[in-house]
């Protein structure tokens, strides 16, 4: 027989959740619902444990938190975690007209995923089902019944996961998977959240991916570069795939586009390099010179010439300024009083959702 806690009232409102019930109950003490998600049969206890540790390591926005954990049975286990009402992504899916719109929704799952990944863990069934936002707008990733650490010991030997949205080394008899089967999953997730839709060939067991890519046709005007970013998600060979918190990054950069700013400070005189004020030449002397432009997207250098080093770095044209870092005019050989240095500091506004 089930028993949980007085605390937690039902609300008689139940949901499937992956490998087990959901219940959604009142938290009578903090005055909230939650969802406490069940799971019975002894086959998923090591899948269980995996949740349960994932998710109590987990501090994210764009995660759900679990709150408590329960013994609700011999055989039973009770994750009480945040309840998000609503549909799903899935379900609630509009295909967005305007691509800022679009890059934010992106943004928040990939910064999800991020931080499940900073962790070291993989969660195993990224897709629209698995998401819903919140009253505040905000999307969240949840349903962690596949989650497994990552390392020499995420091996399996049969197929978990869901067709369209399972990367091509999951349908190998056994494989070890990385992280990078979160990274195609959430490629499939964007090309389905840009077109309402995945192509055929992605949705074959195996799936047989378009060398051509997904992303330069949706009704979207991405940017070329989150365009090639995209499509790197969903490539064939996994080490092809870039880390999440680059996705994230790139991401972030293109929201905040024409809105960053750097202080340069150079002699004891400070000056501001951002969409009003582009560029910047900093020289002493014929020992060095260097030009710095912000694109809108970063601050990167345009010429260099003499000796010059960022960071104790030697730096080339094309290179882009680190968030904070310290540009050397003279090389480290010289005196102190032979060189001359200059402060950049980058701000990042926070994205507002």
């Amino acid at each position: 027989m089930r028993v949980i806690p007085n605390r937690y009232v039902s609300s008689s409102h139940t949901m499937s959740g992956g490998m087990g019930s959901v219940l959604v109950c009142q938290d009578t003490i903090l005055e909230r619902p939650v969802a406490i998600k069940f799971i019975s049969s002894a086959a998923h206890k090591r899948r269980m444990d995996d949740e349960v540790a994932a998710l109590l390591k987990l501090r994210s926005k764009h995660v759900v938190q679990v709150y408590d954990v329960l013994q609700a049975a011999p055989d039973e286990i009770g994750i009480v975690q945040e309840f998000i009402d609503g549909k799903d992504l899935f379900q609630s899916h509009q295909v967005p007209t305007v691509s800022a719109d679009y890059y934010k929704q992106l943004w928040q799952i990939a910064s999800g995923i991020a931080d499940i990944h900073e962790l070291g863990v993989i969660h195993r069934d990224i897709k629209p089902n698995n998401m819903k936002t919140d009253s505040e707008g905000i999307i969240k990733i949840f349903d962690f019944g596949l989650a497994r650490d990552d390392g020499p010991t995420a091996k399996t030997m049969g197929f978990v996961g869901t067709r369209g949205f399972a990367a091509p080394e999951l349908y190998e008899r056994p494989f070890c998977f990385t992280k990078a089967v979160d990274t195609y999953a959430f490629g499939a997730t964007a090309l389905y959240l840009a077109t309402g839709d995945l192509p055929g060939e992605l949705l074959a067991q195996p799936p047989k991916i378009s060398p051509g890519g997904y992303f330069g046709g949706p009704p979207l005007r991405i940017a070329a570069e989150i365009a090639h970013l995209l499509d790197a998600c969903i490539a064939p060979h996994p080490k092809n795939r870039p880390p999440m918190h680059k996705v994230r990054d790139v991401l972030a950069q293109h929201i905040l586009s024409d809105r960053h700013r750097a202080l340069v400070v150079y002699q004891g005189k400070a000056s501001i390099l951002d969409a009003k004020n582009r560029h910047v030449n900093l020289s002493f002397g014929d020992i060095g010179k260097i030009a710095i432009r912000y694109d809108g997207l970063a601050f990167v250098v345009d010429s260099v010439s003499g000796e010059v080093q960022i960071n104790n770095q030697s730096v080339t044209a094309g290179s882009t300024l680190p968030g904070a870092c310290v540009v050397a005019l003279g090389g480290s050989h010289r005196r102190n009083d032979e060189r001359r240095f200059i402060t950049f500091d980058i701000s990042h506004p926070e994205i507002v959702l």
